[in-house]
């Protein structure tokens, strides 16, 4: 996640038939951003909506009616799922019963601006409100933001682990060439690798869908994963229709984005070392011990026509969004539509060791 995956996807999307001139078959997404969501899902044996569940037959024909050297598949939730035993037992499995190789290409960003990014993402997307500062202590705390566990999975599986710096200077110009070059191809056999998508939101926008979701929580209700997504359509087109759209959240402080890298740092050198034979802070040394200015509403109170604006957003949106929680067709009650189930979390399978 937060490393440049949507603008990877988009490229392969549009680029399927030059690839496959090159020997590397993309295959169909069934979204319109080109992630393969739905097939690593099945690939990992979690239950998907009905008119999913064909994912991985369609995957296995493909492959059988497509000459190929190589195969891509990109989906970000791979970050999380195969962190989970049994749905990363299942993914290998059939990998191997495809009689394909597996290697895991991974961007690997240092977690200060990481968990920056994820947390403006996690709010616009109606899945967390709590402040910024409580997701750093999370984040910290948890596994997710290491990245040692999945050197452990790559041996565990015999699988190539191929890790990339995501550095500041990686969004600058661009990940896919990077990307590129990781699974062997030269970016100037491709016209246009300048793709850029998913910008990441600002503070008018982390305030609206935070205020948002703490009302609705406020009532003792939670959004489903359909739910969750249609509120985030319908806030990026309020925000666009009333001129209000904005980008370049940040809740960092220095001294947080030091705690952070403080706190991660031996795992980070223990994977630096591992994977490039060099120590963290030599890797990333453009993007550690930055300087920060928050822009966070809760942190850094805006103007009061600001104020006035923001309370009218969360107002007509927290009407919105009991409108959408009203929508039965929104409300099903099946695992693909729970949002812990699709992060791994509401399985019975046991973690890999940290």
């Amino acid at each position: 996640h937060k490393t440049g995956t949507s603008s990877i996807q988009w490229f392969l999307k549009e680029n399927r038939a030059d690839l496959l001139k090159h020997g590397y078959f993309v295959p169909e997404s069934g979204a319109n951003h080109g992630a393969h969501h739905a097939l690593v899902r099945k690939l990992c044996g979690q239950e998907l909506r009905h008119h999913q569940q064909s994912a991985g037959t369609n995957f296995a024909r493909a492959l059988d009616e497509t000459p190929s050297e190589a195969v891509v598949i990109s989906s970000e939730a791979l970050g999380g799922l195969l962190r989970i035993r049994d749905y990363a037992s299942a993914f290998f499995t059939r990998i191997r019963e495809l009689n394909l190789e597996p290697k895991l290409v991974l961007f690997v960003r240092n977690q200060s601006q990481r968990i920056n990014s994820s947390y403006s993402s996690v709010v616009k997307t109606f899945r967390r409100s709590e402040p910024f500062q409580a997701f750093v202590q999370g984040a910290t705390q948890g596994a997710v933001f290491r990245h040692s566990p999945l050197i452990e999975l790559a041996d565990a599986y015999n699988a190539e682990l191929i890790a990339r710096r995501f550095t500041g200077k990686t969004v600058a110009h661009g990940v896919v060439p990077e990307f590129l070059q990781a699974i062997g191809l030269a970016p100037s056999y491709f016209r246009d690798t300048n793709v850029r998508r998913n910008e990441a939101a600002g503070p008018f926008t982390v305030s609206v869908a935070r205020g948002v979701l703490r009302l609705i929580n406020g009532t003792g209700k939670q959004f489903k994963w359909l739910q969750a997504v249609r509120c985030k359509t319908k806030l990026v087109a309020y925000l666009e229709e009333n001129g209000l759209a904005d980008a370049g959240y940040c809740g960092l402080t220095t001294a947080l984005a030091q705690q952070i890298e403080t706190e991660l740092r031996p795992d980070n050198d223990a994977f630096a070392q591992r994977v490039w034979g060099r120590p963290w802070a030599e890797i990333f040394a453009a993007d550690i011990g930055k300087e920060f200015t928050p822009n966070d509403f809760e942190m850094c109170r805006p103007d009061e026509s600001t104020e006035r604006q923001l309370g009218r957003a969360i107002h007509e949106m927290t009407a919105i969004a009991e409108e959408i929680l009203r929508d039965p067709a929104l409300a099903i009650e099946a695992p693909w539509n729970e949002r812990s189930f699709r992060s791994g979390h509401r399985s019975h399978a046991e973690n890999l060791p940290n």
